[in-house]
């Protein structure tokens, strides 16, 4: 079987179970449990939908499920009141959901009528009424510049662009205060995170995909992102069972800890994980600390993000 279609498989055998939990959390908001445990699984397996059909491009998919996701996340935030009418539209919206992820894995259409109808009540929720779907797409959007870099062993080493930081910052950062006295502490400019991204095989068989995280963590602020491919094999030896990336990530961003590390709370028990300020001692817990043989470990264990390989390819600068 293609490789390719064998994690699609896998992917709605997920789904199945992620609607499973959806409605049983739906079900029981809807009897009046308002629980904030109850409401983030909802949520969660939602986004979770909703980042395995970014991963394979299904476009209604991802459409109808953010939407669904962000009157979730209101919900959640305390923003929006879980009253029966909300409950009682988004049971008819799971129902919709359910049709649509049927849909992708079977090659069928959903009733579009009734589509767009539940979708118009998820908007007018969160106060987007008469917006067009289309504009999804820039939501959706990445934002990362493509990189052409060799799979030679003795390659030159990809940097990320610098940050483009405004003139009167640049100013700030060079200017030291006149007045100032020796023990005053000297503002230093914004605060940077360093945060280190090694995914392993649980994330990506649970539909999760590297560059969504990725996305999410450059919405808190400016990044330079450096692929690690260090254990890219030669191209004839690559297999698509395994992944050999890894990312380091300077974000700087005025974000404490808990902003950065929510990020990656859907995914943090199935990758290595890093996150450090700059300038200061390590926010992250010991045993997230990433080390030399964890790094390898990681990367040899994960499976193959192939977008990334097949973009490489495309580049033209891969070894025969």
């Amino acid at each position: 079987m293609d490789p390719f279609e064998s994690i699609k498989q896998t992917f709605f055998q997920e789904c199945d179970e992620l609607l499973t939990d959806a409605e049983q959390g739906l079900l029981a908001m809807e009897s009046g449990d308002a629980d904030p445990e109850t409401i983030n699984a909802v949520f969660r397996a939602v986004h979770s939908v909703k980042g395995g059909a970014g991963a394979f491009g299904l476009e209604e998919l991802i459409r109808f499920a953010h939407v669904f996701e962000t009157v979730m996340d209101e919900i959640r935030s305390g923003q929006m009141a879980l009253t029966d009418e909300v409950a009682k539209t988004l049971l008819r919206a799971f129902d919709v959901l359910a049709d649509h992820v049927n849909a992708a894995r079977d090659g069928g259409s959903v009733d579009e009528t009734r589509s767009s109808g539940i979708l118009g009540e998820l908007r007018a929720l969160i106060g987007q009424e008469g917006e067009e779907e289309d504009d999804l797409g820039a939501d959706e959007d990445f934002g990362f510049v493509p990189q052409t870099i060799s799979l030679d062993d003795d390659g030159p080493a990809v940097d990320a662009p610098p940050l483009d930081l405004p003139a009167d910052l640049v100013a700030a950062l060079n200017a030291a205060p006149a007045d100032a006295e020796a023990e005053t502490p000297v503002e230093t400019g914004p605060t940077v995170w360093r945060v280190e991204f090694a995914p392993k095989t649980e994330m990506y068989a649970k539909a999760n995909e590297a560059g969504l995280v990725l996305r999410e963590l450059a919405r808190l602020g400016p990044t330079e992102v450096i692929l690690d491919d260090s254990g890219l094999p030669p191209l004839d030896q690559l297999s698509a069972e395994n992944s050999y990336l890894s990312w380091t990530v300077r974000l700087t961003a005025e974000v404490d800890y808990e902003a950065v590390h929510e990020v990656f709370e859907f995914v943090e028990d199935d990758c290595v994980l890093s996150i450090v300020k700059e300038g200061g001692a390590a926010e992250a817990a010991p045993e997230a600390e990433m080390t030399d043989d964890e790094r390898a470990a990681a990367s040899a264990a994960a499976p193959l993000d192939l977008d990334a390989l097949l973009a490489r390819v495309a580049g033209g600068d891969a070894a025969p």
